[in-house]
């Protein structure tokens, strides 16, 4: 995927002029913090998350998942699952952010083309059907979500009443290169939540650096 082509052309602000504050942080609805974010962290989390599910295909060997792919971005990991499992996927990408660059030609022409985005309040509905190999995915957002309770226990609603689903969560990594306490807290406490009806088997990926959460129906 050559991600490059989003942010071609542009000429980017040197950020004494710009005086816009996005340095260090994402700002969904300023262009330039958009493209400074891709052209800084694009390509190299879309690399892991391609990583994250060839570990994943190992365990679904020839079967096809069900993506649900929570504070999703633009998408790319949809490209990357294509990539992994072929085009017979099904994804349904979740952020409750509109990125500003969205609305250039640049992202609307880009190939392969990116998937479109639904709100969490749609994404938690779509997930009560039943659906075969579903995959909750969290990459480089659960630090952010997991201070979303509510999410918590609505994903504790839907998931006890399946046979069996996987959770792949890159870390947000920090400085001491650990998982967020916010990270850790909110896997342990959805699979406290549902070891009664579930067992699990959890699997480190990405040298540990992510990770794999297998829960199946006792």
């Amino acid at each position: 995927m050559n991600i490059e082509k989003l942010w071609l052309g542009f000429k980017f602000p040197d950020c004494e002029e710009c005086k816009q504050d996005c340095q260090g942080r994402l700002g969904y609805n300023n262009l330039c913090s958009n493209l400074n974010y891709l052209k800084k962290y694009g390509k190299k989390n879309y690399m892991k998350n391609k990583d994250s599910f060839i570990e994943l295909k190992k365990i679904l060997g020839a079967q096809t998942p069900t993506i649900f792919s929570f504070g999703c971005g633009l998408g790319l990991d949809y490209v990357a699952a294509q990539e992994v499992f072929g085009n017979d996927i099904k994804y349904y990408g979740v952020d409750e952010n509109k990125w500003a660059i969205r609305e250039t030609s640049n992202y609307k022409n880009f190939q392969p083309k990116l998937p479109n985005t639904i709100k969490f309040e749609v994404g938690n509905f779509l997930l009560t059907g039943r659906y075969e190999n579903l995959v909750i995915c969290f990459f480089n957002s659960l630090f952010t979500i997991a201070k979303h309770t509510e999410l918590e226990q609505k994903l504790f609603k839907d998931l006890k009443n399946k046979t069996n689903f996987y959770i792949v969560c890159n870390y947000t990594i920090n400085s001491t290169f650990h998982m967020q306490q916010e990270e850790q807290n909110f896997l342990n406490n959805l699979i406290q939540n549902l070891k009664q009806d579930f067992q699990f088997q959890t699997i480190d990926i990405l040298e540990g650096k992510g990770i794999i959460i297998l829960g199946k129906k006792i």
